[in-house]
Protein backbone atom coordinates (compact mmCIF):
# COMPACT_ATOMS: atom_id res chain seq x y z
CA UNK A 1 0.00 0.00 0.00
CA UNK A 2 1.00 3.72 -1.04
CA UNK A 3 1.29 6.13 2.14
CA UNK A 4 0.93 9.74 0.79
CA UNK A 5 1.17 12.78 3.45
CA UNK A 6 -0.98 15.56 2.00
CA UNK A 7 -0.30 18.50 3.72
CA UNK A 8 -3.21 20.69 3.27
CA UNK A 9 -5.03 24.54 4.43
CA UNK A 10 -7.53 26.71 3.01
CA UNK A 11 -5.04 28.04 0.31
CA UNK A 12 -5.32 26.98 -3.53
CA UNK A 13 -1.77 25.74 -3.79
CA UNK A 14 -2.54 23.21 -0.95
CA UNK A 15 -5.97 22.36 -2.46
CA UNK A 16 -4.48 22.08 -5.63
CA UNK A 17 -2.28 19.72 -4.91
CA UNK A 18 -4.23 17.57 -2.78
CA UNK A 19 -6.34 17.19 -6.43
CA UNK A 20 -2.97 16.34 -7.77
CA UNK A 21 -2.50 13.85 -5.50
CA UNK A 22 -5.71 12.53 -5.50
CA UNK A 23 -5.32 12.20 -9.46
CA UNK A 24 -1.93 10.91 -9.43
CA UNK A 25 -2.71 8.13 -7.05
CA UNK A 26 -6.17 6.62 -7.39
CA UNK A 27 -8.23 3.12 -6.49
CA UNK A 28 -7.62 1.74 -3.40
CA UNK A 29 -4.17 1.10 -2.81
CA UNK A 30 -3.09 4.36 -1.58
CA UNK A 31 -3.63 5.66 2.17
CA UNK A 32 -4.15 9.38 2.19
CA UNK A 33 -2.34 11.26 4.98
CA UNK A 34 -4.16 14.76 5.89
CA UNK A 35 -2.32 17.35 7.86
CA UNK A 36 -3.59 20.33 8.74
CA UNK A 37 -0.68 22.50 10.65
CA UNK A 38 -1.68 25.34 12.28
CA UNK A 39 1.14 27.74 12.63
CA UNK A 40 1.84 29.94 15.93
CA UNK A 41 3.59 32.82 15.60
CA UNK A 42 5.46 34.79 18.13
CA UNK A 43 3.54 37.88 19.52
CA UNK A 44 6.52 40.56 18.34
CA UNK A 45 5.97 43.57 17.29
CA UNK A 46 9.07 45.62 15.27
CA UNK A 47 9.20 49.13 16.93
CA UNK A 48 12.74 50.64 16.19
CA UNK A 49 15.69 50.55 13.74
CA UNK A 50 18.20 47.89 13.79
CA UNK A 51 16.14 44.93 14.35
CA UNK A 52 14.49 45.97 17.90
CA UNK A 53 11.72 44.52 18.71
CA UNK A 54 9.38 44.49 21.92
CA UNK A 55 7.00 42.08 22.75
CA UNK A 56 2.84 42.80 22.42
CA UNK A 57 2.57 41.22 26.18
CA UNK A 58 -0.80 40.65 26.92
CA UNK A 59 -2.53 41.43 23.45
CA UNK A 60 -2.43 37.71 22.51
CA UNK A 61 -4.52 35.28 24.38
CA UNK A 62 -2.70 32.79 23.55
CA UNK A 63 -5.76 31.19 21.01
CA UNK A 64 -5.26 29.46 18.09
CA UNK A 65 -7.98 29.29 15.09
CA UNK A 66 -7.65 26.38 13.01
CA UNK A 67 -9.92 24.21 11.08
CA UNK A 68 -11.68 21.51 12.74
CA UNK A 69 -11.14 18.06 11.68
CA UNK A 70 -14.22 17.87 9.98
CA UNK A 71 -13.76 20.66 7.85
CA UNK A 72 -10.20 19.24 6.81
CA UNK A 73 -11.86 16.08 5.83
CA UNK A 74 -14.68 17.94 3.92
CA UNK A 75 -11.78 19.90 2.37
CA UNK A 76 -10.14 16.41 1.52
CA UNK A 77 -13.05 14.91 -0.04
CA UNK A 78 -14.21 18.34 -2.09
CA UNK A 79 -10.27 17.74 -3.62
CA UNK A 80 -10.91 14.21 -4.39
CA UNK A 81 -9.26 12.34 -1.65
CA UNK A 82 -12.39 10.13 -0.32
CA UNK A 83 -11.18 8.22 2.88
CA UNK A 84 -8.21 10.40 4.65
CA UNK A 85 -6.79 9.88 7.21
CA UNK A 86 -6.93 13.36 8.50
CA UNK A 87 -4.96 15.32 11.40
CA UNK A 88 -4.77 18.11 12.78
CA UNK A 89 -1.47 19.76 14.32
CA UNK A 90 -0.19 22.93 15.96
CA UNK A 91 3.51 24.40 15.75
CA UNK A 92 6.03 25.22 12.49
CA UNK A 93 4.33 23.50 9.26
CA UNK A 94 7.60 22.40 7.75
CA UNK A 95 8.86 20.56 10.98
CA UNK A 96 5.50 18.75 11.41
CA UNK A 97 5.11 17.98 8.29
CA UNK A 98 8.46 16.04 7.79
CA UNK A 99 7.88 14.15 11.60
CA UNK A 100 4.72 13.52 10.56
CA UNK A 101 6.06 11.76 7.40
CA UNK A 102 8.72 10.02 9.38
CA UNK A 103 6.15 8.51 12.47
CA UNK A 104 4.33 7.04 9.77
CA UNK A 105 6.57 6.08 7.64
CA UNK A 106 5.13 8.19 4.18
CA UNK A 107 6.52 7.05 0.75
CA UNK A 108 5.59 10.57 -0.68
CA UNK A 109 4.67 14.33 0.60
CA UNK A 110 3.05 16.49 -0.96
CA UNK A 111 2.90 19.73 -0.58
CA UNK A 112 1.68 23.30 -2.27
CA UNK A 113 3.69 26.07 -3.00
CA UNK A 114 3.93 29.33 -4.93
CA UNK A 115 5.95 32.20 -5.88
CA UNK A 116 5.87 35.20 -3.06
CA UNK A 117 8.50 36.98 -4.37
CA UNK A 118 12.46 38.28 -1.87
CA UNK A 119 10.53 40.32 0.43
CA UNK A 120 7.35 37.55 0.79
CA UNK A 121 10.14 34.66 1.79
CA UNK A 122 11.88 37.25 3.84
CA UNK A 123 8.52 37.38 5.91
CA UNK A 124 7.12 34.53 5.52
CA UNK A 125 9.66 31.36 4.70
CA UNK A 126 8.18 28.82 2.15
CA UNK A 127 7.34 25.44 3.66
CA UNK A 128 7.56 23.69 0.97
CA UNK A 129 11.31 24.59 0.14
CA UNK A 130 11.64 23.85 4.06
CA UNK A 131 10.02 20.31 3.84
CA UNK A 132 12.44 19.65 0.54
CA UNK A 133 15.69 20.62 2.29
CA UNK A 134 14.63 18.65 5.79
CA UNK A 135 13.68 15.42 4.30
CA UNK A 136 14.97 12.39 2.59
CA UNK A 137 11.33 11.36 1.76
CA UNK A 138 10.23 11.89 -2.27
CA UNK A 139 7.87 15.40 -2.28
CA UNK A 140 6.00 16.67 -4.56
CA UNK A 141 5.31 20.31 -4.83
CA UNK A 142 2.66 21.81 -6.59
CA UNK A 143 2.45 25.15 -7.73
CA UNK A 144 1.55 27.41 -10.26
CA UNK A 145 -1.69 28.28 -12.48
CA UNK A 146 -3.14 25.20 -14.30
CA UNK A 147 -2.39 26.28 -18.20
CA UNK A 148 -4.93 27.86 -20.14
Amino acid sequence: MTRVLVALDESESCLRAARTAARLFPGYNTDFLVLNVARVTAPWLPVAAYGEVAGMGSAWDGTIERPSEREITAMARTAGIQEPHVMAEVGDPADRICEVAEQYDVDLIVVGGHEKGFLGRLLDPSVSAAVVRATYRPVLVVSGEPPC
